[in-house]
């Protein structure tokens, strides 16, 4: 196990905000693509590094249309941990998310138009003229920040294979990440990440070697000072 640094005296630990991320997968000439971007260097957390597209659940993801619904497997392992609402916020997150820092749209176009919601992202996002579709969005993680941290997240790791038309659509760079791009396996190793981005390409790369994705993720968190390694949910809370 990795060890934390000793807390300070008299230091509470931030609470863990829940937050989404995505990998975005595509295949280009046979070769797997992922979408990443290099965290700005006026970021307090994590800068200068690439990530993947996410960010904080905000308020507006729980009620924002979609054309469909998280899948059943992404439900019930976001709920052993969250009420439903909150767990479909968390997925619809990851879509936001995506298009407020690279601009690709993670959704199918609409015959009606939706009810107006009063957020900027999701105004920008339909007015494109999508709806986020969920169904096809996989879940394959969870990390929570170390307690020794100022920021601390409780990040949920999900996945999007891209094909055809969705695949070829455009991106950019925004205030959030710069130098976005498609990077290959080997392109990746090259790029400079946080020790989570590391560890969670790891894990990606089990999980693509399922034919049947299992019940439960990767699952990374601080206990008693050491980084624990896990499942979730473990296998006495599953019915």
């Amino acid at each position: 196990m990795i060890p934390i640094p000793k807390p300070i005296p008299g230091r509470v630990a931030p609470r863990a905000k829940l937050a989404s991320t995505i990998v975005l997968l595509r295949q280009r000439d046979g070769v797997d693509e992922i979408l990443m971007g290099k965290r700005s260097a006026r970021h307090d957390f994590m800068p200068s590094v690439y990530v993947f597209p996410g960010g904080r659940v905000d308020p507006s993801d729980s009620y924002a249309p979609a054309l469909d619904h998280p899948n059943a497997r992404t439900s019930e392992i976001l709920e052993a941990a969250m009420a439903p609402a909150r767990a479909r916020a968390c997925v619809m997150a990851a879509v936001r998310e995506t298009y407020e820092e690279t601009s690709l749209i993670l959704g199918e176009k609409y015959e009606t138009p939706p009810n107006a919601i009063n957020d900027p992202s999701w105004k920008n996002f339909h007015a494109q003229g999508y709806l986020p579709c969920l169904d096809s969005i996989e879940l394959f993680g969870r990390a929570i920040t170390p307690p020794h941290r100022n920021k601390r997240f409780d990040t949920w790791f999900f996945l999007a294979r891209l094909t055809g038309e969705a695949a070829a659509r455009p991106h950019a760079n925004s205030a959030e990440l710069v130098d976005t791009n498609w990077f290959t396996f080997a392109q990746i190793k090259r790029l400079e990440m946080h020790r989570v981005t590391h560890m969670m390409l790891g894990q990606l790369k089990t999980y693509l070697g399922f034919d049947n994705p299992p019940p439960d993720i990767f699952f990374s968190r601080a206990v008693r000072r050491q980084f624990k390694f896990s499942r979730f949910p473990e296998k006495s809370n599953r019915t």
